[in-house]
Parts: C-alpha cells; sequence; structure tokens
C-alpha cells in the first residue's frame, strides 16, 4: 500500500510551540504525534511513503528519518512558496501515485484509538469491492454540525457531501478523523497546481460528475489536539486509560504506541500527587516536586528545585533549576 502523509500544516494554534517543533513532532506521551498517526496503518505492508511538508521542512525530514515507520521508500513533497492544502499537496505528489491503483491519505497529526485493531484493513476490503472514488473513515461525534464539520449521509447511508451544516436531505453528520482510502481516479479532480481541498474541492467535485464516496464508520476514542488546552485535555484522558486497572483497547493500544515507536523504555510511576510517563533515560532530580500529570521524553533532564504541575517535556529538553511551571509543554 501506498501511503501519504500530510505534514504540512503550520499548527498556528498550538503556537508558540509550533514555532520551534512542526505539530507532527510535538510530543505526545513521549513519542510524537505523526507516530501515533503510523500506529493506525499498524499491520499494513507501507511501500511507498510521501510526506509533504511546508513549516519547518528539516525538522519533518528528521522526524520521519527517524521514526521507524518500516515503509519500502520515502519521500518528501516539499511545498515551497505556499501552503498548498490537502488536494493540492497530494496533488503535488501526484506522480508516486498515479497509476498504483488505491492509496490511503492521512493527516500526520492524528490520535485515533480504534476498538478493533483490523478496522481499516476491512474498510480497504469493502474499498477495494465497491470501488468508490473514496472511503472516509468516520465516527460518531457530538460536535459534528457545531464545532466540525460533518461528512453528511442520507437515510441510506449515502455521501451527500461536508460542511458544517447539515445537507438537504442528509439524516446524519459523521466525523472525518483525517484518514481515507483513495483510488487513483481522484487525480482527475485535482488541479495540476495551486492549494485546494481534498474534500470541499476535489471530493465534491467528484460526487457532482456522479462518482460515489463512502464511509467507513467505526468505534473509536479520536482527540482534539489542535490548541494548548485540548492538547492537555488529550494528554489527561489518555493518562486516566493508562493508569486504570481496566485493560480496554484504548491502554493496549498506547502501550503498544509506546512500546513500538519510543526511543528508549517508557515506564509509569505514581504517587499521592502525580501520575508520570517517562523514558528510563530521563534524569529526574529528587528533589524536583511533580503534580497532576507529567510526561518525561527521551534524554530529558528535570534539575533540583523544579515544581511542575500538569507538564508535558520534550525529548531532550532541560528544566533547569527551581523552574515552576503548569499546564505547559517544555521542547
Amino acid at each position: 500500500m501506498n501511503v501519504m502523509l500530510l505534514a504540512a500544516g503550520e499548527g498556528t494554534r498550538l503556537r508558540p510551540y509550533t514555532e520551534i517543533l512542526p505539530k507532527p513532532a510535538i510530543p505526545f506521551l513521549t513519542i510524537p504525534l505523526a507516530a501515533h498517526a503510523l500506529s493506525f496503518l499498524r499491520g499494513f505492508t507501507i511501500d511507498t511513503l510521501v510526506v509533504n511538508t511546508f513549516h519547518l521542512p528539516h525538522r519533518i525530514h528528521e522526524l520521519f528519518h527517524t521514526l521507524p515507520h518500516k515503509a519500502k521508500a520515502l519521500h518528501f513533497s516539499d511545498e515551497v512558496e505556499k501552503i498548498l492544502g490537502s488536494g493540492g499537496g497530494l496533488g503535488k505528489a501526484r506522480e508516486h501515485f498515479i497509476g498504483g491503483g488505491d492509496f490511503l491519505m492521512m493527516n500526520a497529526d492524528e490520535v485515533i484509538l480504534s476498538e478493533d485493531a483490523d478496522t481499516l484493513k476491512i474498510a480497504m476490503a469493502n474499498h477495494k469491492k465497491h470501488k468508490p472514488i473514496a472511503t472516509l473513515m468516520v465516527m460518531e461525534h457530538p460536535a459534528v454540525g457545531t464545532q466540525f464539520g460533518g461528512v453528511w449521509t442520507d437515510a441510506n447511508g449515502k455521501v451527500l457531501g461536508f460542511g458544517k451544516t447539515a445537507l438537504p436531505g442528509s439524516t446524519k453528520g459523521w466525523h472525518f478523523v483525517g484518514a481515507q482510502i483513495l483510488s487513483d481516479r481522484v487525480f482527475k479532480y485535482i488541479p495540476l497546481e495551486g492549494e485546494s481541498n481534498i474534500l470541499y474541492d476535489s471530493l465534491t467535485k467528484a460526487l457532482a460528475d456522479g462518482e460515489t464516496v463512502e464511509i467507513h464508520p467505526f468505534k473509536a476514542t479520536w482527540f482534539e489536539t489542535g490548541n494548548p488546552k485540548d492538547f492537555l485535555h488529550a494528554s489527561e484522558e489518555c493518562f486516566k486509560y493508562l493508569f486504570s486497572a481496566e485493560d480496554s483497547y484504548q491502554k493496549k493500544t498506547l502501550i503498544k504506541n509506546l512500546k513500538d515507536f519510543s526511543a528508549k523504555p517508557v515506564s509509569f510511576a505514581k504517587t499521592d500527587h502525580a501520575q508520570v510517563v517517562y523514558t528510563e533515560d530521563a534524569q529526574i532530580s529528587p528533589s524536583a516536586k511533580l503534580s497532576g500529570i507529567v510526561t518525561v521524553g527521551s534524554g530529558c533532564v528535570i534539575k533540583d528545585g523544579v515544581e511542575l504541575k500538569n507538564v508535558i517535556v520534550g525529548n531532550g529538553a532541560t528544566v533547569i533549576e527551581n523552574t515552576i511551571a503548569s499546564d505547559k509543554i517544555f521542547i
């Protein structure tokens, strides 16, 4: 299978952290967000992996040369003058996909914990059977139509279109989780150059032209990580799974992600005041006071007199003596 990962975004809502690292490289539970996205593809053999870039492209190159993506071939599609969007970015990289049949495109910063580990394989089998131009991975979400746009379907499950407002004839709005299986026929609807959106431009045109777009609903836990508040909330929710006595699918997936993608072994510690996820090579001073949830990545140093509450310390970061911080990410 060939895969396109969208990693060109500027992560404006997650500033100032994305001024240092692009969002796919931001640490989430000690591993980059991109590692969680790659974990959704677990079980597939990736022949060609194409990653587009725009913001801090050298950081994206470094990231994917380091991550164990296991792709047979890795290519970067660098967008230089302007960001091209999901449609335009794919269009620029078309040489890697035209003539190769069906392929998968996904955002490089998604955290998706699927109840069924084979859900993407099932979606791919259905896609090959029915041969739509696209199969969108979707789930139920109460914020569709308010906080998020939706994939709108009629009573028979037929996709009518996309947007934040319900479309005429639609009976349900689904949340698109940023992963989709595409036929290479899609390039007929993507301009040779310029910015465009894969849903609102390309697939909307394809629907109008009589093509079929299908959905694959599945049960999953999906997290919004677009701004610091939501990022920390997502971390808190994942800590609940990791430290729970229940052996949930969320816990199993997260632990496997850490095992597969962490540079060093990851451990868990719980005190009266804190829950800590840390790599075993991190150096944490005995005098440091940790509370709430704290993530400490590989190669980190937390020095004497530090007080941290609800803080993420990224790989290789040093927190200097007597630092007091809360609800923050150190990169």
